[in-house]
């Protein structure tokens, strides 16, 4: 019935759903892309439309809010010995297996480090120009805890990194189980075998987390990698570089750290004549207006078919609609505190005697 009658609006959803634009688009995998048929996965120049089946699946996933998965770059690798140390950290220094792009797996220290020597010396040999440059980026892959098991995550981790690299960059590949949930290092050889590097941007990151979360799907998982406005999240996560950062900034006894600065910020916004929104404010306002309009738009269309499960749906969205966080910043919350609380201590000092004790009249100045 959803074929044939074409009941979600799919370019309004397409767009609520659009992927962040840019990078190089060098990597292959599960590219989510937007054009005149909708928004589907497919390899680089060869969008596939997303069918009304597929977008009503992506739909619950997101208002049923399935996990999230995390693709995140966690460090860069200087040299021969920088990339031994982290290998060395990331076996557990012989404890744990590391399994390579070559299949081969690896629990020998010394054979860590041969694999280290040979990355360094072909990054040096095509660096023309000697610069400074990595030699490897490590990635991050996990699953909010507890949502899935080790064995599934490791196996579709070693998928997403076939998929990726296989046959241009090395890589190597390690579970880890003792945290408080399991993740996988992926370590990549930032020298590709045809000559480009592996520098991932904003919108290579995010066509990663889709091709890991496609991976996962595809073994019983459910997973989505939707952009975080796609939620109707403004404020971005305080990332971990961020609070190491606050850290340093407090030991080093400057003044001012990352939250403190925001707090200056709102109070300027709160105790200023005219209020301002910045331009990104104002943007990510009328974004989000769009977005929710889109989920609004569905929810109607689903409604109108009279059949009970698409009615179940169409509740299902409304309610995460209701529950979507304010459109604002994290300055303009607490701009938004700050200006409420003034307004509910002012009737309490009107109370307590209006304005306030009369002040006397300022004397003349007296006549010498």
């Amino acid at each position: 019935m959803l074929e044939e009658e074409g009941i979600l609006p799919l370019p309004s959803l397409m767009e609520a759903w659009r992927p962040p634009t840019g990078g190089k688009r060098t990597l292959r995998g599960a590219y989510v892309r937007v054009g005149r048929g909708g928004l589907g996965l497919g390899g680089p120049g060869r969008p596939v439309p997303l069918s009304q089946a597929e977008a009503r699946a992506k739909l619950e996933r997101i208002v049923r809010k399935a996990p999230e998965v995390m693709v995140k770059v966690s460090g860069k690798q200087y040299g021969a010995h920088h990339l031994s140390e982290h290998f060395g950290y990331v076996a557990r220094h012989g404890k744990l297996a590391v399994r390579s792009s070559e299949g081969e797996i690896i629990d020998d220290p010394k054979r860590l480090k041969e694999i280290a020597q040979d990355w360094a010396m072909l990054d040096e040999a095509m660096n023309e120009h000697g610069r400074d440059r990595p030699t490897s980026l490590s990635l991050v892959l996990s699953m909010p805890g507890g949502s899935t098991d080790p064995e599934t995550l490791q196996d579709a981790a070693q998928a997403f990194a076939r998929i990726l690299f296989e046959d241009n960059h090395a890589y190597m590949l390690a579970l880890h189980t003792d945290t408080d949930h399991p993740h996988v290092h992926l370590t990549v050889a930032t020298e590709g075998a045809d000559g480009t590097r592996f520098n991932p941007r904003k919108a290579d990151l995010h066509h990663m987390r889709e091709t890991f979360a496609h991976e996962l799907r595809a073994r019983g998982i459910a997973a989505e990698a939707t952009p975080r406005r796609a939620r109707g999240h403004v404020q971005k996560r305080v990332r971990s570089a961020a609070l190491h950062l606050d850290a340093r900034i407090g030991q080093e006894g400057r003044r001012l750290n990352m939250d403190e600065l925001n707090v200056l910020r709102a109070r300027a916004f709160a105790h200023a004549r005219d209020e301002e929104r910045r331009p990104q404010d104002v943007m990510a306002l009328v974004r989000q207006k769009q977005i929710r309009g889109a989920y609004a738009e569905a929810a109607l269309a689903l409604a109108r078919t009279g059949e009970a499960d698409d009615q179940a749906l169409s509740d299902e969205i409304a309610g995460f609609l209701a529950a979507m966080p304010p459109a604002v910043s994290r300055r303009l919350a607490l701009a938004r505190e700050m200006m409420q609380g003034r307004q509910a201590t002012q009737p309490a000092r009107e109370l307590e005697g209006g304005a306030g004790p009369e002040r006397p009249a300022p004397e003349r100045g007296r006549e010498r």
